[in-house]
């Protein structure tokens, strides 16, 4: 028994999930790895010269030149950081500070890693360099920052980037605020640019984030009139358990709506019959005024008639004869 569904029992609602990663510096192969980045001329550039890191993932070893990376990130996401229409990020200067220096560590995770983008707030980079480890967070808006010195940062931050603002007593450093570089959510790229200890050699580190990724909850009202689904095409009500399925002609999968290994017109498989015959009578109980079937399972199908879900009961449901019964099936995709 089928039945079209009114629109506006159909709902549809985004929902956004999250989840954990950890990652650290022997984790290369994964997607997650470290780069270096250094400023310099092209003129008479030779890469054999230049700062090559190397990553091995599988049988697959890449080679990523220093300069040529400062180079691309300098021009994505720093040269033209004013103009939104020719760089990438955020691009509100009135929440992301952008500074790129001579040099630089990039640490990419893979779009398998971050899906739709790496959660704001959720960036926790422990890093060892020169044999001190620092713990470097995001504040959601795209700056990263010592967390020893969240204070220093707020200040920085909260005057508009201020470099005589922050709590720090060396002048050359005042109003830094202990900024450390920028992540880019959605390109899954964390940039450290700090001048300092930051940026030099990085003998070990471990991130900690979160993948983003939406989700949508489909919700489906299913409503049973009074006597609308008074009927059964279950077997169990026939004589010896013997029935059939009307089926439109062209009936897209058919096999949906046969048994396992049914076979009318072939050879038939374990129990089954090579044929079947319709039922024509039903046992006695079904006419009497009080037999309503119980519902066990709501199937929902698409326009072309393959089922697309199945939502099964705790228990076995009567349905009333008085007023409407309403199933409410909800899945996510």
């Amino acid at each position: 028994m089928f039945k079209n569904l009114d629109p506006q029992d159909i709902k549809v609602k985004p929902f956004k999930s999250f989840k954990n990663f950890t990652f650290t510096n022997n984790d290369s192969g994964s997607g997650v790895f470290l780069v270096k980045a250094r400023s310099g001329s092209y003129k008479q550039y030779v890469s054999s010269s230049d700062a090559i890191t190397h990553i091995i993932s599988g049988s697959v070893t890449s080679s990523f030149f220093a300069l040529p990376t400062w180079n691309m990130i300098n021009k994505t996401f720093y040269k033209d950081s004013d103009k939104p229409f020719q760089s990438f990020g955020n691009n509100d200067t009135t929440k992301e500070n952008r500074e790129f220096n001579v040099s630089a560590s990039i640490i990419n995770v893979a779009r398998d890693l971050y899906g739709e983008q790496i959660k704001p707030k959720s960036i926790d980079l422990s890093l060892t360099t020169d044999g001190k480890t620092y713990t470097i967070v995001d504040d959601g808006d795209g700056n990263l920052y010592d967390n020893n010195f969240s204070a220093s940062f707020a200040a920085f931050k909260s005057s508009s980037f201020d470099r005589t603002q922050g709590v720090s007593s060396a002048a050359a450093t005042r109003g830094s605020g202990s900024e450390v570089g920028n992540v880019f959510y959605s390109q899954g790229l964390i940039v450290l640019t700090d001048t300092g200890s930051y940026t030099r050699d990085v003998t070990s580190y471990t991130l900690k984030h979160q993948a983003t990724q939406t989700h949508y909850e489909h919700e489906y009202r299913v409503i049973a009139k009074p006597f609308e689904f008074n009927t059964t095409q279950n077997i169990s009500i026939t004589p010896g358990r013997s029935g059939s399925l009307t089926l439109k002609a062209g009936t897209v999968s058919m096999s949906n709506f046969l048994p396992p290994g049914d076979q009318p017109s072939g050879e038939g498989t374990g129990s089954f019959k090579t044929f079947y015959n319709a039922a024509t009578s039903s046992l006695g109980f079904v006419t009497e005024s009080n037999f309503r079937p119980y519902v066990t399972q709501v199937g929902l199908y698409t326009e072309d008639g393959d089922l697309a879900a199945v939502a099964k009961m705790a228990k076995p449901i009567k349905l009333s004869e008085e007023i409407s019964t309403t199933f409410v099936v909800r899945f996510d995709v």
